[in-house]
């Protein structure tokens, strides 16, 4: 099989909106784990070659999929890798390879992990503008971006762990890909970046080819046949075959179905749309859910989950609904890059929750503010007239600051709601209200972090959460349930069809976390978007 993995591998499935626009969406990480899941149980596939190229995806995605690339090599399944240049993603991903070939002006650029924290309070103070934004935590860091000009030492404190805990599983995973000690590769890292003759000598390559003799060295090195089919094939090809299941088994009652919906963004409420391309809005998540609890061949719904958090309200009423399906049916959490904040919060209204090692996650705590924009007002010359109807009804306006009363007053409802969090954290953890504090105050752990504090229950990807949910619900060993995957409908994006889809990294989740700040009080969102590069 021919497997290419390049750009952007989201975890919704991608629905193709206008027929005339772009060619065949990308695989999501549900298509890849489904394809490798297969490939390893068929006989007749004896190996794989995939192609790596630039990605952009974060560690935990990454690993999820070097897991299950790993799991083909464990069942015998050859594994040839072309890596045209690399990074530390990439390379996370070929070091499961029993070959890995790198091109003649590749560059190895295994350097090691690293977090870029940007500061925007002397920008804003430059345009006359005061973020009035509080938070309750030494850790919760969101009010930090638009309040400070460096890291707090809590903050600094938060940082230096994850880095360390990532860095720790990229090491170890490297290690068991290349027959070398954890330390032999930490070494390997600091003498990065590698040329590829460079990386042949250091054992972190096997090779020099281009692209398109990787076939012949798939032939002769790894004695594969030459023969192959794409993953897009053997995909639809995998679809096909579950879809004549699906109707044999019509006539033998119906089959047994593991939903899985794919939420990625910052949690808003409504139906509408955000300024990022992706934004999980409760109303449309909770009519789907609405959907999928009534049917009743569903025998368990894994959440796959992606988001640093966002409104406080908008994530507890997602977390209601699911804890209220999770009465009739299990419910499963994965947990994909990040599941941080009003994304952890939504977690807890499942039975069970699944984290990569290298996911982030937690940061428990609630922030509230505005912005205060009569200083870039009066600089370029605009004049606001102010008519209260009574003593805070421009409490939330950005024409002027909060005053005294309204800060203590908004102070007072911040602890009842990060109390109400904590409380959530304890009930839905089983965790006494001294324990759920000691794991909150904003700080955001590690998957593997995350596993060794009781906040999630289980350690994997996808594939590993549709297997709990299938035995959760109760479906039989050898009896493979439907895998049917649900998506949350979107409008139409311009950007996207135009190919401005890098908008929707940290600038677009900006200018939604500024969003969010106009329209609500109180939200539950991670510190920042963490680039862990």
């Amino acid at each position: 099989m021919d497997l290419e993995l390049s750009g952007d591998i989201p975890d919704e499935p991608g629905k193709k909106m206008l027929g005339f626009i772009g060619g065949e969406l990308p695989l999501s990480s549900g298509d890849i784990e489904r394809i490798l899941t297969a490939a390893e149980q068929a006989e007749n596939i004896r190996g794989i070659i995939v192609r790596i190229k630039t990605l952009n995806i974060g560690v935990g995605r990454a690993n999820s999929i070097r897991k299950r690339l790993a799991g083909l090599k464990s069942a015998g399944k050859k594994i040839i890798v072309y890596l045209e240049d690399s990074g530390n993603v990439e390379y996370l991903l070929a070091s499961a390879g029993d070959k890995i070939y790198v091109s003649p002006w590749a560059t190895l650029n295994l350097v090691g992990l690293a977090a870029e924290v940007s500061f925007f309070k002397d920008t804003l103070t430059k345009l006359g503008i005061d973020a009035q934004i509080k938070g309750l935590g030494d850790y919760k860091s969101a009010k930090d971006t638009f309040t400070r000009d460096s890291m707090s030492p809590a903050h600094r404190e938060m940082m230096e762990s994850i880095l360390g805990s990532l860095s720790a599983e990229l090491e170890s995973a490297v290690a068991e890909g290349r027959g070398m000690s954890p330390g032999e590769v930490k070494k390997k890292i600091d003498r990065a970046p590698y040329t590829a003759k460079e990386a042949i000598s250091e054992n972190l390559v096997d090779g020099i080819a281009y692209e398109g003799d990787i076939r012949d060295r798939a032939r002769d090195e790894a004695e594969l046949e030459v023969r192959t089919i794409s993953a897009r094939k053997y995909n639809r090809y995998i679809k096909f075959k579950e879809k004549l299941s699906s109707f044999g088994r019509l006539f033998s009652g119906s089959p047994p179905v593991v939903a899985v919906l794919a939420c990625t963004g910052a949690i808003t409420g409504g139906s509408g749309r955000g300024s990022g391309a992706k934004t999980i809005r409760s109303g449309p998540v909770l009519k789907l859910l609405g959907q999928i609890s009534k049917d009743k061949s569903v025998k368990a719904l894994v959440l796959r989950i992606s988001s640093p958090g966002g409104s406080g309200i908008a994530s507890d009423v997602i977390r209601e609904k699911l804890k209220r399906i999770s009465e009739k049916i299990p419910v499963v959490v994965s947990m994909s890059d990040v599941a941080a904040s009003g994304g952890y919060l939504i977690s807890l209204g499942a039975r069970t929750i699944v984290a990569d090692p290298m996911t982030l996650t937690g940061s428990i705590g609630i922030v509230y503010g505005k912005f205060d924009v009569s200083g870039l007002k009066k600089k370029l010359g605009i004049s606001t007239e102010l008519l209260p109807s009574s003593k805070h009804s421009l409490m939330y306006s950005s024409a002027r600051g909060f005053t005294k009363d309204e800060e203590k007053r908004l102070d007072e409802m911040l602890r009842t709601y990060y109390d109400t969090f904590v409380d959530s954290v304890s009930e839905g953890r089983n965790m006494d209200g001294a324990r759920a504090e000691s794991v909150a105050g904003g700080r955001v752990w590690t998957g593997a972090q995350a596993k060794e504090l009781g906040l999630v229950d289980e350690l994997g990807g996808l594939h590993e959460a549709i297997e709990i949910a299938s035995k959760e619900a109760g479906i039989e060993d050898g009896k493979r349930p439907l895998v049917k995957y649900y998506s949350v409908e979107r409008g139409l994006r311009l950007a996207s069809l135009y190919g401005a889809e890098a908008f929707s990294g940290r600038a677009a989740f900006l200018m939604d976390l500024a969003e969010m700040l106009t329209r609500e009080s109180f939200f539950a969102v991670m510190p920042y978007k963490i680039d862990v590069k």
